[in-house]
């Protein structure tokens, strides 16, 4: 008996795939949780610095009304987190409430992100507006930093922060 060819692309296929096939949902549109994982890529700007960061980024939303994406009333209410490794030196850390009305979102929250040789440990105000697609998002993100001045070594924190953001996440329901 002839052996079946080997396609080395063919996990990544099939874990690809595996972000675009719908989660099951309820066929009444009762309000159902969601929790949704996946990668999170960002550009952002300080003074004269630019910042690249990837991550993950988590969403369980909780209070729904109507997911039926047919629905003008369609919308959410639940929590967020985000893991990021910035430039290659520090991690960006984030948590807060996020909102979304048909695809307009919004998530507010507190970064922190450590320090290094360059800037010291800095923990920020997080508002991010965003336009969600399905199983993605893209987004503008605001840092405002809530320390001021050097530390014992003369680090300055972090400066406020504007940035783009990417999102793909594979969503699971019914969560709970």
């Amino acid at each position: 008996m002839a052996e079946a060819p080997f396609y080395p692309g063919a996990m990544n296929a099939l874990a690809l795939l595996a972000l675009v096939v719908p989660a099951e949902s309820s066929t009444d549109g009762s309000p159902q949780p969601w929790f949704t994982v996946g990668p999170l890529l960002s550009v952002s700007r300080r003074q004269e610095d630019t910042a690249w960061g990837v991550g993950l980024e988590s969403t369980l939303n909780v209070a729904m009304h109507n997911n039926r994406l047919d629905s003008f009333k369609s919308g959410a209410v639940g929590v967020f987190g985000q893991a990021q490794w910035m430039d290659g030196d520090h991690a960006r850390l984030c948590g807060g409430v996020q909102g979304n009305f048909l695809i307009f979102g919004l998530e507010t929250g507190v970064a922190h992100e450590t320090g290094t040789a360059a800037s010291r440990a800095t923990t920020s105000l997080h508002l991010a507006p965003f336009l969600g697609f399905g199983y993605g998002s893209v987004g503008v993100r605001f840092s405002l930093p809530f320390e001021n001045g050097r530390d014992l070594s003369g680090r300055l924190p972090y400066g406020r922060e504007i940035g783009l953001t990417l999102t793909l996440k594979k969503p699971f329901s019914p969560m709970l």
